[in-house]
């Protein structure tokens, strides 16, 4: 029985050792990198430009919808939208949290050598992607207007039925097809798990020129305003995806997603939930955390629209660190589940070093520039006898709370890297309750007391402080117990070699 289960083993090795993955043991670490985090990067900085694409459609709408009533057709198009983004984060951090579960399950078994596992979770992984999918769109309906009443008043919206109902529109189409957005993120890091970051950045500039066209066909041309951005959004969403499942079943993968025969196993399910929870809380806490924010800024003018603003801007900062973590991620889950520690150090020592001088460079631009950062998000229309004057306070004061707020954001920025990293250097040595909590804590634990504390003492003003305060004491609090669980992990690793045991547990 033992001559089996190791002939099988060794079978399974011979295998993977053809498979493209297996460049994440052999391949210097610097080019690897640089091979597998640069077409995630130039992806995510695609998906940045076309969140601010939307954006400027939506604030340079100059015609007036029937039945209008308002004083500013742009701002309350871009409020609507910036209302409801909590919850659109909540269906992207779905799609993360399974992806995430699976890039790492997948790398790992890869690296151990055990494709047949590998091979299961990327199935299992489709399925999750189906029942999430039935569960928005059972949801879609239920809770979009209730959301939007909670917190559009007078203070934030000129013509508040307008916003409410164009908001509750964009959320429940984003919901009922939220399908593409969910299966593409999740078929995405699954390719990156295998090593395969080609297909994945297609995918991305597919969807974002997609997005782009038809906001300019759909805003522009046929003048369907919020309508508009929501339709391009979900059709490039559905584009994207349908690059990534053609990816899998035009030429054969590492793993395959072929449901035909397959019965569903728990155990994969609670493997990629257990790797994926910390990555689906982080996202889902950034919608938690924004919706308490805006219940907060909610009495300020302004307030949800530079909070919203921020997030747009601050995109083209974090998303190329996200991007470097999709390359960074397989390579260290593979290289944990491989015992090759020397590699997963170098890997990230380097991703650190890019991290940070990313930040440095983005807490510049926003302590230097942030007026021109915030101009972006200028009101073009003049509405309903709104004079030039008008329009051009209404500005001027909106792009110079935008701009205070960014320089106080931005202090959180080099702190910012060294959580980021952490977090999913704990996800790719299986430490999901770490991961976790440290999640938790710079997203919700100290975020929130800190902006309510803050919000008492100096008003919106004071509220931006949140962000650098909760930063620096989730590092203080967390970087001891990541060390710790760093030498434990890999003691159990090398543990589990010197034993021949490595493909006796799953």
């Amino acid at each position: 029985m033992e001559e089996n289960i190791q002939e099988k083993t060794n079978v399974e090795t011979d295998e993977v050792s053809a498979l493209q993955s297996d460049k994440m043991r052999n391949t210097r670490i610097g080019k690897l990198l640089l091979s597998m985090s640069l077409p995630a990067i130039i992806s995510m900085l695609v998906q940045s430009m076309y969140n601010i694409v939307d954006s400027l459609f939506l604030t340079g709408i100059t015609y007036q919808p029937n039945g209008y009533i308002g004083t500013a057709i742009g701002q309350d198009s871009f409020n609507a939208v910036s209302i409801v983004m909590p919850m659109t984060m909540v269906v992207v951090a779905l799609g993360i949290g399974i992806g995430v579960g699976a890039n790492a399950y997948i790398a790992r078994k890869l690296g151990e050598g055990n494709r047949a596992h590998a091979d299961k979770a990327a199935k299992t992984a489709i399925i999750m992607v189906l029942a999430s999918w039935l569960v928005m769109v059972a949801l879609a309906f239920v809770i979009s207007k209730p959301f939007m009443r909670a917190f559009v008043n007078s203070d934030n919206a000129s013509d508040k039925e307008y916003v409410i109902n164009q908001g509750a529109l964009y959320l429940e189409i984003y919901m009922l097809g939220s399908i593409g957005v969910i299966m593409d993120i999740t078929c995405a890091r699954m390719l990156q798990a295998t090593g395969n970051m080609k297909i994945p950045m297609i995918t991305q500039l597919v969807g974002a020129v997609t997005n782009i066209v038809l906001d300019a066909a759909f805003i522009v041309g046929c003048k369907w305003g919020v309508l508009g951005a929501i339709l391009a959004t979900v059709i490039g969403q559905w584009a994207a995806a349908a690059i990534d499942l053609m990816a899998f079943f035009a030429k054969k993968q590492d793993v395959s997603i072929s449901l035909k025969g397959y019965r569903p196993q728990k155990k994969y399910f609670f493997r990629i939930f257990k790797i994926g929870l910390p990555a689906f809380v982080m996202n889902a806490m950034n919608s938690v955390v924004t919706i308490i924010l805006n219940i907060m800024l909610r009495n300020y003018a302004n307030g949800i629209t530079v909070l919203s603003a921020y997030f747009k801007v601050q995109s083209f900062i974090f998303m190329p660190i996200f991007g470097l973590m999709q390359g960074a991620m397989p390579i260290m889950s593979y290289n944990y589940g491989a015992n090759e520690k020397k590699r997963f150090n170098d890997t990230f020592k380097l991703g650190l070093y890019i991290a940070l001088g990313v930040m440095v460079v983005g807490t510049l631009l926003f302590q230097i520039f942030p007026d021109a950062l915030m101009s972006i998000f200028k009101s073009n229309a003049l509405a309903n006898g709104q004079t030039q004057e008008q329009l051009d306070e209404a500005n001027r004061i909106l792009v110079e709370e935008g701009a205070y707020a960014f320089r106080a954001i931005s202090i959180a920025f080099i702190p910012a890297a060294f959580s980021i990293l952490v977090i999913n250097m704990l996800q790719s040595i299986n430490c999901p309750v770490s991961s976790l909590l440290m999640s938790l804590s710079r997203q919700l634990l100290f975020l929130i007391p800190s902006a309510i504390l803050f919000n008492y003492l100096w008003q919106q003003q004071g509220i931006w402080y949140c962000y650098p305060v909760a930063e620096v004491m989730s590092l203080v609090v967390y970087i001891p117990f990541a060390i710790h669980d760093y030498r434990k992990q890999f003691r159990y690793k090398a543990k589990q070699y010197e034993q021949n045991a490595v493909h006796a547990k799953d």
